[in-house]
């Protein structure tokens, strides 16, 4: 039996954050990542989902990757699974940086990183 969301609406100005709230089970990962196209191939997307006027669900896959991690992003509810324990956090954050802007001058890559870093409630030192 095929899973079907029937409406999803939402509406975000400029500068808003959306966080996506909800029972275990009710979709709320299986959404996001259909907004995303992140879903298995085998997944069927329909409907649309406008961002900034163009459609996400039938977007040229090299402009939604333009898009993702840039405009729109997923925050990954298990941070376990987010964050791989043999790289620093700061190395991780450094690779999407660079993955996201490859042309971006070394030093301004660092920047970002740690920008990112003092933002964020992350330790600073590891535990234990």
């Amino acid at each position: 039996m095929p899973l079907r969301f029937v409406v999803w609406t939402y509406q975000v100005m400029p500068g808003e954050s959306v966080a996506i709230v909800g029972e275990s089970g009710s979709g709320k990962s299986v959404g996001a990542l259909s907004l995303l196209r992140l879903l298995p191939r085998s997944a069927s997307i329909g409907g649309s989902a406008k961002f900034l006027g163009e459609d996400l669900i039938g977007m040229d896959p090299k402009r939604l990757r333009q898009i993702r991690g840039n405009e729109i992003a997923m925050i990954f509810q298990d941070p376990m699974t987010a964050f791989n324990p043999v790289f620093t956090i700061g190395d991780q954050i450094g690779e999407a940086i660079q993955v996201h802007n490859p042309t971006s001058p070394t030093a301004r890559r660092r920047s970002e990183q740690r920008g990112c870093l003092n933002s964020s409630a992350f330790p600073r030192r590891p535990s234990g």
